[in-house]
């Protein structure tokens, strides 16, 4: 299979491109939703610029074209609640004058009497004086004009005109009130003065009884509405106008105070092309002739420049349906989305050269490190295992580095210990050839190595073996059946091992002890057999010798079974003997032992006890006396088992019984004297027996302890443990004739539910199956967790608990317990 070959590069490279790519594409992605970004802000910042905007004119023309219809209504509340106004038009002429006080739009204020075609107007003149224009039939025809001051008063007479034909009555506004009987917008024209768009704002005027007085009315100039469109910031090249039904132009933010020509005419024939073109495309689609529709967007090239436009249609009952018209070209903001994205663009390369340079520096510094771990773990492939890299400050490549030196080291450490394990394996080669036969076959038998040691014990060199099976070496001494079975046990990767008897090349004969070991691949496959094999000649010319020898000693033993068979039976005749002897004894030990009946007429403690010796004859001792309202209470231990012990026992308990008779309180004197008797009998049986021994004297709750034995566990209601050590107490009886300096002895008072727990060795140093002892802290334990339950369970559960513990183990001491309780 041929080898794939990949194409070659350095780390550098390996390091700098792909992080330079993930750079680039960074940047593409980031200019990209930068310029996304921008896209969707432009349309949001448009559409609430435009209702921004759209909100404002709204306001102001509400505002505006609310005023004309609010000073007509004023002015008639006026007339209908002072009906003197009628008659004295002076006084009605001061009163309009007044009015222009809270009106900032308003021109002209008139007043047309409907039954005698009276009339009364006022004009506000561009030096803020005033002009009174009146007809009063009441006093002549004469049309009179004066100058008034900012007050209403008369300054001068302008004007007479004597026995005038002018009847206001005549006037179109007038005509058009009455004809509709309501407040209506009059027609917009162009004022004959001064050329400014005006609109004349009506109301007719009825008395209580509804009966027609006249027709008011006020003149408004719309030029402010094109002054306040200019002034609105729509953007930089934002235009804003105002349509009516009809096309023509009511208003737009292009004008200038000598332009009034372009107002009232046609909007498509506009040198706005913007104005122009729009007011096509909205007549086209019959926009103007709509009423009380939504505001509507849309968005119009015009000389590859969009426009971004909303039109929002103003309509009222008083004959007003206007169209505002909205237009930012779009290029207004795009600008600035250009700057943001050249600004993007150049931020971008710079990070890109910083990445770059970064990228290059950074891989110097990590190049560095790596080359001379390359060069290190070259000349440790060449065998020279002392190599040490240098640290270089970067946490991650110091890591790699002593990880480096630590393996160097231990490549090192390694190559020696594997040269000191070849030369121990040469040693034991050279060892095992001196001492031993080892040949190497195939799984079928053919001998593909043997040592020296084969060629000279078989005879053959090793030309001759190489190759040949090991058959080669049959003596003809095994059959068939043992070969066979070495076969099958070798063929299952186990190995053989046996004797075997060879035959070599000068058909002389020698003994191998054979061990064969299969050698296999990891898939269990039989690869070679190993065969080792120790020469044995003179061991099994040895056994045959010996085999003479035994013989002969079978025969001598066989005599002496018959006379250990005579004795046998003679030693069973005297052990029958010696089990009855036995038997007395431990039937007298178990007499002696106080009774259930005796123990409970002790008033004042709850007593009980337990004893199983390990033999028939146990050495464990205890007693419980009463004389004279006083409680003695023995327990004592006596070292070894069988019958001396069973009798240093009896001894014991007799001499206490007796002594306790006689009236003898005193512990240390019953001690001391015990101890002399003991030790008497003891001599003459020449033992060396002694028994642990403690001696409790009881009375009024006060409990007395001398002597030395285990530990004494005092227990207090409720479970409370405390351990009272009697070392200093005593000295074993029996060990000394007089022990008096030894004894001492220790006061303790006794609660009502305190109690005492006695015991001897055979609980605490019994052994489980796995030698582990019982241990006074697993006795204390279970004392006090049961100490609440009467004393016959918690002496039950500890001789249980005990038992437990030994399981199948033998038992190996004498097991005594006992407890007393103050009721």
């Amino acid at each position: 299979m041929s080898k794939k070959i990949y194409p070659r590069t350095n780390l550098r490279n390996l390091l700098v491109f792909p992080f330079v790519c993930q750079i680039l594409a960074i940047l593409i992605l980031i200019s990209y939703l930068s310029y996304r970004s921008a896209k969707k802000a432009l349309s949001e910042i448009t559409i609430d610029l435009r209702n921004e905007i759209a909100f404002k004119i709204d306001n102001y023309l509400d505002d505006y074209l609310t005023e004309g219809n609010q000073l007509n209504q004023v002015n008639r509340n006026a007339l209908i609640i002072n009906p003197s106004l009628f008659e004295n038009l002076d006084l009605l002429g001061r009163y309009f004058v007044a009015q222009y006080q809270w009106t900032n739009n308003i021109d002209k204020i008139a007043f047309a009497d409907a039954k005698q075609g009276n009339y009364i107007e006022v004009l506000k003149t561009s030096s803020g004086n005033f002009e009174l224009t009146i007809l009063d039939r009441n006093k002549s025809n004469d049309l009179l004009t004066y100058q008034l001051n900012s007050q209403g008063k008369i300054v001068k007479l302008l004007d007479k005109k004597n026995n005038s034909n002018f009847d206001p009555r005549q006037l179109l506004w007038y005509q058009n009130t009455v004809k509709h009987n309501q407040q209506s917008w009059h027609e917009i024209n162009n004022n004959s003065v001064n050329q400014e768009l005006v609109a004349f704002i009506n109301k007719s005027v009825f008395d209580d009884d509804n009966n027609f007085l006249g027709v008011l009315t006020n003149q408004q100039s719309l030029v402010d509405i094109s002054q306040f469109l200019k002034e609105i910031k729509i953007g930089k090249t934002g235009i804003a106008f105002i349509l009516d039904r009809n096309g023509l132009l009511i208003a737009n933010s292009l004008y200038n105070n000598s332009e009034y020509q372009d107002l009232l005419t046609s909007a498509i024939n506009h040198q706005n092309k913007y104005i122009s073109k729009i007011t096509k495309f909205l007549e086209s689609n019959n926009v103007l002739t709509q009423t009380n529709q939504k505001p509507l967007y849309f968005e119009l090239n015009i000389d590859n420049n969009k426009l971004l436009t909303k039109v929002i249609n103003i309509n009222n009952d008083y004959g007003i349906n206007w169209f505002v018209v909205l237009v930012i070209p779009e290029s207004d903001f795009m600008i600035f989305i250009m700057e943001n994205t050249r600004l993007t663009i150049t931020l971008s390369l710079i990070a890109l050269l910083f990445a770059v340079s970064s990228g290059l520096i950074t891989s110097k510094f990590l190049i560095q490190p790596i080359i001379k771990l390359k060069l290190a773990s070259q000349k440790i492939s060449e065998g020279e295992f002392n190599q040490k890299v240098p640290l270089q400050g970067i946490e991650e490549l110091d890591s790699l580095a002593m990880s480096f030196n630590n393996m160097s080291q231990m490549l090192e450490a390694f190559f020696d210990h594997l040269n000191k394990s070849l030369q121990d394996v040469s040693n034991l080669k050279y060892a095992i050839d001196q001492s031993a036969i080892v040949t190497l076959t195939d799984p079928n038998g053919k001998i593909i190595h043997s040592n020296e040691k084969l060629t000279e014990i078989s005879g053959y060199s090793q030309e001759e073996l190489i190759g040949k099976k090991t058959s080669k070496f049959k003596s003809g001494y095994h059959d068939k059946q043992f070969y066979k079975s070495m076969w099958l046990t070798i063929s299952k990767c186990q190995v053989w091992r046996g004797e075997i008897k060879n035959k070599g090349k000068d058909n002389h004969y020698y003994w191998v002890d054979t061990t064969i070991v299969p050698l296999t691949d990891d898939k269990g496959h039989i690869l070679q057999y190993l065969s080792i094999q120790t020469e044995i000649t003179e061991r099994k010319i040895l056994e045959k010798n010996l085999e003479k020898i035994v013989d002969i000693r079978t025969q001598e033993l066989a005599k002496a079974n018959e006379e250990i068979s005579l004795l046998n039976q003679r030693l069973c005749s005297e052990n029958i003997l010696m089990s009855d002897k036995l038997k007395i004894i431990h039937e007298m030990q178990q007499l002696i032992l106080p009774k259930n009946e005796e123990l409970q007429q002790i008033k004042s403690l709850d007593i009980v006890g337990y004893m199983q010796p390990m033999d028939e004859v146990g050495g464990d001792y205890y007693d419980v006396l009463e004389y004279d309202n006083v409680v003695t209470i023995g327990i004592g231990d006596v070292t070894g088992h069988g019958l001396e012990s069973g009798m240093l026992m009896l001894m014991t308990q007799a001499s206490i019984c007796t002594l306790k008779q006689r009236g003898e309180t005193n512990p240390t004197q019953i001690l001391n004297t015990l101890n002399k008797a003991i030790y008497h009998n003891v001599q003459r049986m020449k033992s060396e027996k002694n028994l642990s021994l403690v001696i409790l004297n009881y009375s009024d709750n006060q409990l007395q302890i001398s002597g030395q034995h285990e530990e004494i566990i005092l227990v207090r209601k409720g479970g409370k443990i405390e351990l009272i050590d009697t070392i200093d107490l005593g000295l074993p009886i029996g060990l000394d004739y007089d022990i008096t300096d030894f004894i001492d002895h220790k006061l303790i008072t006794l609660n009502q539910g305190d109690g005492i727990v006695l015991y001897t060795d055979g609980i605490t140093e019994a052994r489980n199956v796995d030698k582990m002892q019982y241990g006074i802290d697993r006795l204390c334990n279970v004392v006090s967790q049961n100490w609440h339950l009467d004393i016959e369970s918690v002496r039950d559960i500890i001789i249980n608990d005990v038992k437990k513990f030994i399981g199948l183990n033998k038992i190996n001491d004498d097991i005594t317990l006992l407890i007393l309780r103050q009721k």
